[in-house]
């Protein structure tokens, strides 16, 4: 594999999940995932385990990108693309700059994932930030700066993993890499709808999006209604090593739905889209 792109899985099958990493850069907890998936496709994975000052820094320059690393290493397959929390707007812009090449995508899958509007409404904070980052609780921290957050976050990972000597500057190229991600919605991107079906994958525990829709503000982007299916977890726990069964059930199923023979898509697409076809 080239570039940030890594293989998790070869199959013969027409279609390719493609999973893009989170504001983590991390694709580990798709790597944990691809063995409870069920379904006939490849499945491919972006990382992006630094910072590289060459990599153009916006949705549309790593949409780009990305595309044509995972075009590259697999011209054959139709598409699905996944994105979880940051690479939600990733997904969907790779989508639409597919479809302006005539190669249509078989759906986008979003995890959690809002756009530009509704995540600006979201509540949180620098310390549960850092906790689902690292995977901790930092409830009961009174540090403030990244630098103390950090600090304490070391503290607690060297005791669980048996660790010690880690520093919050160990973990510092982590958090740069997650600002890194997360900085480019500062500049106010706005995102541009794609004709591909999406699905939401709403975190059933997750309280931060406050009033936001079910659908995390999508329906609206795209002009259409956006079905929404839930699994256990939060924002951050969603992935987490217990809950990826349960993801793995619905992704499945958007697979069997989106890449149905012409007469099962056909009677999907007469009755519109319903949440109801997506639960496992």
């Amino acid at each position: 594999m080239r570039g940030n792109l890594v293989r998790l899985k070869e199959s013969n099958g027409r279609h390719a999940l493609v999973f893009i990493h989170p504001a983590s850069g991390s694709a580990a907890s798709f790597r944990s995932l691809q063995p409870h998936l069920g379904s006939d496709c490849s499945v491919y994975a972006f990382q992006a385990p630094g910072i590289d000052p060459g990599r153009p820094r916006s949705i549309e320059g790593i949409a780009a990108t990305y595309l044509a690393e995972f075009q590259a290493a697999d011209s054959r397959s139709t598409p699905i693309f996944v994105g979880w929390s940051f690479s939600g707007p990733v997904a969907v812009e790779m989508a639409r700059l597919s479809e302006g090449q005539g190669r249509a995508p078989a759906g986008v899958i979003l995890l959690d994932s809002a756009t530009h509007e509704v995540l600006g409404g979201r509540s949180t904070d620098r310390a549960t930030e850092i906790g689902g980052l690292f995977g901790i609780d930092m409830s009961k921290t009174d540090a403030r700066s990244v630098d103390g957050l950090l600090d304490h976050a070391a503290e607690l990972i060297a005791v669980a993993s048996d660790t010690p000597g880690l520093t919050g500057a160990d973990l510092r190229p982590f958090w740069d890499v997650y600002a890194w991600h997360q900085g480019i919605f500062d500049d106010g991107w706005q995102a541009r709808p794609c004709a591909a079906p999406l699905l939401m994958v709403r975190a059933r525990d997750e309280t931060g999006w406050n009033a936001a829709s079910d659908c995390l503000g999508w329906s609206a982007l795209v002009g259409r209604s956006v079905p929404v299916v839930q699994a256990p977890g939060t924002h951050y726990t969603l992935m987490d090593e217990g809950r990826l069964a349960e993801v793995a059930r619905i992704i499945d199923r958007a697979v069997e739905v989106w890449t149905a023979s012409p007469q099962d898509a056909a009677d999907h697409s007469s009755r519109g889209p319903s949440s109801k076809q997506f639960l496992p």
